[in-house]
């Protein structure tokens, strides 16, 4: 009896420091390395400029629609979005920055950075 229980103890603290790892890498450590990593150009985002300026800075976007623009940038299993959203069709009022990772075991997607001119 003394031998099962110290093999549950065991087998419960494997457990426990499993899940300790999974939230340190995936709730801690991924958010923190990735903002490390979103691309150069991405760091100074035109908010109050025209669509046209927007889309010469960046370049062509990889999805538009009426009051927002997508660019995607890749890197193997790991995805960054910047979404550039526009009031009356035209001025840039609104950015937020996402950054999708995927592997075998998990696909999680966080917001990195966020912000408006209202």
């Amino acid at each position: 009896m003394p031998r099962l229980r110290y093999i549950f103890l065991i087998l419960v603290s494997l457990l426990l420091l499993t899940l300790g790892c999974y939230l340190l890498i995936f709730n801690w450590l991924v958010p923190r390395t990735a903002g490390y990593a979103i691309p150069m150009r991405w760091h100074r985002i035109p908010l109050r400029e025209s669509k046209t300026i927007v889309q010469g800075y960046f370049g062509e976007p990889a999805s538009i629609t009426p009051d927002s623009e997508t660019w995607i940038a890749n890197t193997r299993a790991k995805q960054y979005q910047l979404h550039i959203y526009y009031i009356n069709d035209s001025i840039a009022s609104a950015y937020s920055i996402y950054y999708r990772y995927s592997s075998r075991l998990v696909t999680r997607n966080y917001l990195l950075d966020s912000a408006s001119i209202r």
